[in-house]
């Protein structure tokens, strides 16, 4: 979706499920920082009748970079990072060199393998999904592909969406952000050193390892995506048919 003010907004909606049915469009929408809208995106994001933004940015990110909201939708705010990888309030900082050569080596897998599990923004996504009516809902962060990248895996895996087109859906990010993500670069590269260059590209990649390092956590813990779903957010197989009879076609 082009939007002139969006990075990475784009519809969940048209990709096949395991049983031969695909996810409705104009449903579920994922993207990163709605702050940058202008009133001409803004009056076409109505069209959709989106009823929910859910934003899995940290509290003082969110206040510093506030979303543009337009008429009938509710804005809810409910971070998603573990402790572990929680930003920075002071974080104007954090494409210094010193803070990116700070990295630590595996920070994103580490961050992929907890995201899962006892999340309660997620669990705010899957209650926002069942109360949907006609409406529609986007969810995002920052640049919307860690966090969002995880919370859009896990509704398209409970919709039975095969794991392999989750990872493609996942992938996308990487030309999606893309612009986004050189404006930044172009912006700090004079003062970046090499390594904090090479940090800087590995933070900001939509690295098919990542995802990949989430789900099999979820299938080494709980041996399916089944189990998985029931136990850490009372999906049960009854909601989640329930859920496809709604959102499938």
């Amino acid at each position: 979706m082009r939007l002139e003010g969006g990075i990475n907004f784009r519809d969940m909606g048209g990709y096949e499920t395991l049983d031969g049915r695909k996810v409705k469009k104009g449903f579920f929408f994922r993207s990163g920082s709605l702050s940058r809208l202008t009133p001409q995106d803004c009056e076409y994001l109505k069209a959709f009748s989106i009823e929910h933004i859910i934003d899995y940015r940290d509290q003082h990110e969110s206040a510093k970079d506030k979303d543009i909201l337009w008429e009938g939708v509710q804005y809810e705010c409910c971070p998603a990072n573990p402790a572990s990888h929680a930003t920075n309030a002071d974080h104007g900082d954090f494409f210094s060199s010193e803070s990116l050569e700070a990295l630590p080596s595996d920070f994103m897998e580490t961050l992929y393998r907890q995201l899962p599990f006892g999340n309660s923004a997620y669990k705010k996504l899957f209650h926002k999904v069942d109360s949907l009516n006609q409406g529609a809902l986007v969810q995002h962060c920052a640049v919307g592909k860690d966090r969002t990248g995880v919370g859009s895996a896990l509704l398209l895996l409970s919709l039975g969406v095969p794991q392999e087109t989750v990872i493609q859906d996942y992938l996308v990010t990487e030309q999606t952000l893309l612009p986004f993500k050189l404006k930044i670069l172009t912006a700090i590269e004079p003062r970046l050193t090499a390594k904090a260059k090479e940090r800087f590209e590995y933070m900001m990649s939509a690295n098919e390892n990542f995802l990949h390092t989430a789900l099999r956590e979820i299938t080494s813990r709980y041996g399916s995506y089944e189990s998985f779903f029931e136990q850490e957010y009372a999906l049960t197989a009854l909601k989640r048919d329930q859920w496809k009879k709604r959102f499938l076609e």
